[in-house]
């Protein structure tokens, strides 16, 4: 990314966020004054940690067991977190203690579990501190997690394509109740949290369209709805990839929405997400891409067909 960036290849903005083992080598050649600052579109955002695997592919840790046992024919298996629990307090209270952006992946109740713990620790004396920390994924939050998220300024980011890709294997794993509950965005909002939406790409493909139509309709695959009570408007869904995406990275002076003063990054849809039937968001397509009021892309009118 940097020969990229130093090329002047990129095009749009890119945040990185160096994964905590390269943290040391990262931070020798970029002390903490250096990140949030962009270089040829191309800046350092923070840190970022891994506490555990994936729900379909039952390397998520949970506080209760997977229905189906674990990927090697484990029994009474609830995942295992990717390092372990003083390591997550280790590594928080380092980040807290630099003052730089942190970004946790936790999908699992027990990783979600294993964060909370580790900010409570951290941050004791200023449990709501605007630090913008970010609990990626957060796809099996419990309500009572969702309640100090809401109580200590988390940010959950959560990734409602699951309810298209994977719901059955969730409700396979998991149980339907659980399933139903990935991603609970509704209640996310209901309490007043800043939550964003995001693809995961390479996992699930980069389609912010999909993306949207998923959080509002939550149909998987088969056709079921997982967690009707979790929809939420087309709204709701564009401010969760617009404003809200903005703020998480400390950038809603200048991105965000449009108005004075902030950059002309937009894009112009061929139809209104906010008028057309709910099942039809997925089909509407990107006509123009424009950065900082330049065109750089433009559908042909062979893509159009």
């Amino acid at each position: 990314m940097q020969k990229a960036s130093k090329a002047g290849a990129n095009m749009i903005d890119v945040v990185a966020f160096p994964f905590m083992t390269d943290m040391d080598k990262i931070l020798k050649e970029n002390p903490p004054e250096t990140f949030g600052k962009y270089h040829n579109r191309l800046k350092l955002g923070g840190i970022k940690v891994t506490i555990d695997g994936s729900p379909q592919g039952r390397t998520a840790f949970f506080t209760t067991p997977y229905l189906t046992g674990g990927p090697g024919g484990e029994e009474d298996w609830r995942g295992e977190p990717t390092i372990p629990a003083e390591l997550v307090n280790k590594v928080v209270q380092r980040v807290y203690d630099l003052k730089l952006p942190l970004i946790l992946h936790a999908n699992g109740d027990a990783a979600i579990d294993l964060f909370l713990t580790a900010h409570e620790k951290a941050a004791a004396d200023s449990l709501d501190k605007d630090r913008r920390t970010t609990v990626i994924h957060s796809q099996f939050a419990r309500k009572d997690q969702l309640d100090k998220y809401a109580k200590y300024n988390i940010i959950p980011s959560m990734y409602t394509l699951h309810t298209f890709y994977f719901a059955e294997a969730h409700k396979a794993n998991r149980g339907l109740e659980q399933a139903q509950y990935i991603s609970p965005m509704r209640d996310a909002i209901d309490r007043g949290i800043t939550v964003t939406n995001h693809t995961d790409f390479v996992v699930a493909p980069l389609d912010q369209m999909f993306m949207l139509w998923s959080a509002v309709n939550r149909v998987s695959r088969g056709g079921e709805v997982f967690g009707a009570d979790q929809r939420i408007t087309p709204m709701e869904g564009l401010k969760a990839m617009t404003i809200n995406v903005a703020y998480q990275y400390r950038e809603e002076d200048r991105k965000g929405t449009l108005e004075a003063g902030k950059l002309a990054d937009l894009v112009i849809l061929d139809k209104n997400p906010l008028k057309v039937e709910p099942m039809a968001i997925k089909d509407i397509k990107v006509v123009e891409t424009i950065k900082e009021g330049k065109s750089i892309y433009r559908r042909s009118h062979k893509q159009s067909k």
